[in-house]
C-alpha cells in the first residue's frame, strides 16, 4: 500500500501556519527557555539527547504504539540495557540515564532502581550499608525496587501488614507476609527485574512493634533469578497504561535476612536487641524517600503537562474549520485556526501558563528541599513537617494539573487526539499514576490538611511554632490563631484590575483565603463538634487553597531572579496575573464567603471573568512562542500532530501506513488470511450458502 503520487499541496501549508505562530514573538525565545527550564536541565537535556539520538535504532520510539505488552517490556529492557551501558562507558552519568526515561517516556523495569531504591540506601544506609548495597546497586550488580504498597494496604502506611521481627536466638529478622492482605502489590520493578526489594515493614523487636522500617532483602537470585526460598513474586500484568513497567507482587514466607540489612542510619539494633535512635531525630524521618520522590514529582510534571501543551497548541494553532466564524477572519475566506476560537483559547491558555508556574515553582521548591536536606543532615529536624506538607500539597496541585491538562489536550485536538499518533493516549495512561502513587491525592491533601490545622490550634493555644512559609501568613492573617479583620487584608477596597498588576495584593488575597478557611474548619471541628470524617471535603479545598498560594509565592520568587528590566518580564507578568485570575474564577465560592469586607461582590466575580478573558485573548497572540521556549524534543513528543517541522497531515498519513496491517508484505499476508476466514463466506457465497 503506497501513498498516491501527485496530490495537491495544503494552502495554506500547516509548516507555513506554524512558522507564521513563531515569527509573532515579541520576547526572545531562547531567553525564556533559560528562564523556566533551568541550567543543569537544560545541559543535562542537550547531552541526553545527543546521545539517544545518535543510536536510533536502539532508541526508536515511533513504533511503540504498535507493539503489544510483552514486546513493550522487551524495547524498554533493550533501551535500559543501553542506558546501563552508556553509563558503564562513561558516556552517561547515573542521574542522566534517569533524564533519559524522562526523555523517553518510557518507565521500563529499571526505571525504580534508580528513582527508589538507591535514593533509599542513600538517604537512610550507615556507612556499611552503603558498602554492602549501595555500591554494588550503583554497578547494577544488583537491582531493586521498594516495596511499599500492599494488595490491602496503600495510602494507610502505618497499616502494613508485612512484619520483620527480630530473631534474638540468631541475631537475624524474619520478613514475613502473615496474610494475603500483606501481599506487596503495584511494586514497579518487581514483578520479572528486580534481586532485592526495599520492603517496608513493621519493625517488631522483643515483642513491640517500631512503626514501618525499610529492610533489604533478597527475592531471586543474582545467578539464575529464579526466586529465593520463601519468596512468591510475580508481574501483575497489563494496566490502563504504563505497560512497559512489570509492576509486581511479593508474598514472604518467613525469610531471614541478617539484621545489617534494617536501614539504620536513622535506628539500629543491637544484636541483643536494644533499639536506638540518633539524638533529636523525628520518626518521619523514614518517609524521606517519599518526600524526595514527591520533589521529582513536582519537577516532572513540568516537563509532563509540557508535552501535551506543545502538541495542543501547536496543532490547533494550524488546524483550521469554518470561515469567518473566529474573531479574527481569515483573507480569501479561508477557515480560521482552531486555536483562534474562544472556547479553544480557554482550554488551552490557562494550562499554558499553569505549565510556566509548574516549570517556576520546581525549581524553587527544589531550592527550599536542598536548604531543608542540608538542616536534616546536620541534625536540624525541625523543617521536616513543613517541607513534608509543601510536597503532599504540590504533589497534589502539579499532577493534578498535568492530569487532567493532558485530557484537555487529548480533547481539543478533535478526533484526531484519539488516534495514538497524536502522542496523548499511552501518554495519559503511563502519565495518570502520579495522582494515585506516592500517596493519592485525595489522602494527599488531609496530609496537607492536617499540618495546617496544627499550626491553627497551636496559634490559638500559645504554643510555639516553627517560622516557615505557612506559618507567617498564618501569623500575618489570624491574631492568636483567629481571623482578624481590622485592620482587614491589604487586598480589601482594591479593583479587580490592580489586584491583577499587584504581586503582594495576589499573595495577600490567596493567603488570606487559606488562612481563613482554616480558621473556619478549626472552629467547626473544635467549637462546633464537626467529624474529621464530615471534615473531608472541605479539606481538599483547603490543601487547594493552600497550594495556590504556594505555588503564586514560588512562582513571584522564580519570577524576582530576573533584573527588572527584562525584556521577558512583560509576558511572565501577564501570564502570572492570568494564573491568579483563573484560580479567582474557577473558585468564586471561596470569595463570596470571605468574612466581612474581605468578601467578594457578584460585581467582582463578573469582572474577574472579563479580565480573564482579555488576558486569554492576548496571550493567545504568544502562544506558540511561549510554547515553544519549554523546548520539547520531537523524541520525546513522538507525536504526528506536536511535530516542530509542522508538517502534520503528511507525517499523519505516512504513521498510519506503518501499520502493520496496511505495510507492504505484512499487510497483503493479514489481508489475504482475514479475507478468506472472515469476509469471502459472505462476499462470495457457496450455491448452499446462497439458498439459505
Amino acid at each position: 500500500m503506497q501513498i498516491p503520487k501527485g496530490l495537491e499541496p495544503m494552502y495554506p501549508s500547516t509548516a507555513d501556519a506554524l512558522q507564521a505562530e513563531r515569527s509573532r514573538a515579541k520576547f526572545d525565545v531562547s531567553e525564556m527557555h533559560k528562564f523556566i527550564v533551568d541550567a543543569g536541565t537544560r545541559s543535562r537535556t542537550a547531552k541526553v539527547l545527543k546521545v539517544l539520538e545518535a543510536e536510533p535504532e536502539t532508541f526508536n520510539l515511533r513504533d511503540i504504539y504498535f507493539y503489544s505488552r510483552t514486546e513493550r517490556m522487551e524495547h524498554a529492557l533493550k533501551m535500559g540495557k543501553r542506558l546501563i551501558e552508556l553509563m558503564q562507558e562513561g558516556k552517561l552519568t547515573n542521574d542522566e540515564v534517569s533524564w533519559a526515561d524522562t526523555i523517553l517516556d518510557t518507565m521500563g523495569p529499571y526505571a525504580l532502581h534508580r528513582s527508589m531504591f538507591l535514593p533509599t540506601l542513600e538517604s537512610q544506609a550507615n556507612e556499611e550499608q552503603r558498602e554492602l548495597f549501595l555500591k554494588p546497586a550503583l554497578k547494577y550488580e544488583i537491582l531493586g525496587c521498594y516495596a511499599q504498597t500492599e494488595i490491602g494496604h496503600g495510602s494507610n502506611v502505618q497499616g502494613l501488614e508485612t512484619t520483620c521481627t527480630f530473631v534474638p536466638e540468631t541475631g537475624e529478622f524474619e520478613v514475613h507476609s502473615p496474610s494475603i492482605r500483606a501481599s506487596k502489590w503495584w511494586i514497579g520493578s518487581l514483578g520479572v527485574t528486580a534481586t532485592h526489594a526495599m520492603v517496608m515493614a513493621q519493625l517488631i523487636v522483643n515483642g513491640k512493634n517500631y512503626g514501618p522500617n525499610p529492610v533489604v532483602v533478597p527475592i531471586r537470585s543474582t545467578e539464575t533469578h529464579k526466586p529465593l526460598p520463601g519468596v512468591t513474586v510475580g508481574d501483575l500484568g497489563p494496566k490502563f497504561g504504563f505497560n512497559a513497567m512489570d509492576n509486581g507482587f511479593l508474598l514472604l514466607d518467613h525469610v531471614r535476612v541478617p539484621r545489617i540489612n534494617l536501614m539504620q542510619r536513622y535506628i539500629n539494633v543491637s544484636r541483643d536487641g536494644k533499639v536506638s535512635r540518633p539524638a533529636n531525630v523525628d520518626p518521619k524521618v523514614a518517609y524521606g524517600t517519599m518526600v524526595y520522590v514527591r520533589t521529582q514529582i513536582v519537577r516532572n510534571m513540568s516537563q509532563v503537562l509540557a508535552k501535551a501543551t506543545t502538541i495542543a497548541l501547536r496543532y490547533t494553532s494550524q488546524r483550521r474549520q469554518f470561515s469567518g466564524k473566529s474573531d479574527n477572519p481569515q483573507p480569501n475566506g479561508l477557515e480560521s485556526p482552531v486555536l483562534d476560537y474562544g472556547m479553544v483559547q480557554y482550554r488551552l491558555i490557562p494550562l499554558l501558563a499553569q505549565n510556566f508556574a509548574m516549570f517556576a515553582t520546581s525549581q524553587a521548591f527544589a531550592r527550599h528541599y536542598e536548604q531543608c536536606m542540608d538542616q536534616l543532615n546536620a541534625g536540624n529536624f525541625g523543617p521536616l513537617k513543613e517541607l513534608h506538607a509543601t510536597a503532599c500539597g504540590l504533589k497534589r496541585w502539579t499532577s493534578d494539573v498535568a492530569i487532567r491538562g493532558i485530557d484537555t489536550c487529548r480533547h481539543v485536538c478533535g478526533g484526531h487526539g484519539f488516534s495514538s499518533f497524536s502522542g496523548l493516549n499511552d501518554f495519559y495512561g503511563n502519565s495518570y499514576p502520579n495522582i494515585i502513587w506516592e500517596g493519592d491525592n485525595y489522602v494527599l491533601s488531609q496530609q496537607v490538611g492536617r499540618f495546617l490545622l496544627t499550626q491553627v490550634r497551636a496559634l490559638r493555644s500559645g504554643k510555639p511554632v516553627a517560622d516557615n512559609q505557612t506559618t507567617q501568613y498564618l501569623r500575618r492573617h489570624l491574631t492568636n490563631g483567629r481571623l482578624e479583620t481590622v485592620p482587614g487584608p491589604a487586598f480589601i477596597g482594591k479593583s479587580v484590575a490592580s489586584l491583577a498588576a499587584d504581586t503582594d495584593a495576589q499573595l495577600d488575597l490567596l493567603s488570606y483565603r487559606a488562612a481563613a478557611m482554616a480558621s473556619e474548619l478549626v472552629d467547626r471541628m473544635d467549637e462546633h463538634g464537626q467529624t474529621w470524617n464530615q471534615s473531608l471535603v472541605a479539606m481538599q479545598r483547603l490543601s487547594d487553597a493552600h497550594s495556590d498560594y504556594i505555588v503564586a509565592n514560588y512562582f513571584r520568587q522564580h519570577l524576582a531572579t530576573l533584573p527588572t528590566d527584562s525584556p521577558i518580564l512583560p509576558v511572565l507578568r501577564k501570564i502570572a496575573a492570568l494564573n491568579f485570575l483563573y484560580v479567582l474564577e474557577q473558585n468564586p465560592g471561596d470569595l463570596f464567603r470571605l468574612p466581612g469586607r474581605a468578601a467578594f461582590s457578584t460585581k467582582q466575580i463578573v469582572e474577574i471573568e472579563q479580565l480573564l478573558a482579555k488576558l486569554i485573548e492576548e496571550v493567545r497572540d504568544q502562544a506558540i512562542p511561549l510554547v515553544e521556549s519549554f523546548g520539547v524534543s520531537d523524541l520525546k513528543l513522538n507525536s504526528a500532530l506536536g511535530r516542530s517541522d509542522g508538517q502534520v497531515y503528511d507525517n499523519y498519513l505516512k504513521w498510519a501506513m506503518e501499520e502493520p496491517i496496511n505495510r507492504e508484505g505484512t499487510g497483503d499476508k493479514i489481508r489475504e488470511e482475514w479475507f478468506q476466514k472472515y469476509y469471502k463466506p459472505f462476499l462470495q457465497p457457496t450455491k448452499s450458502q446462497a439458498k439459505l
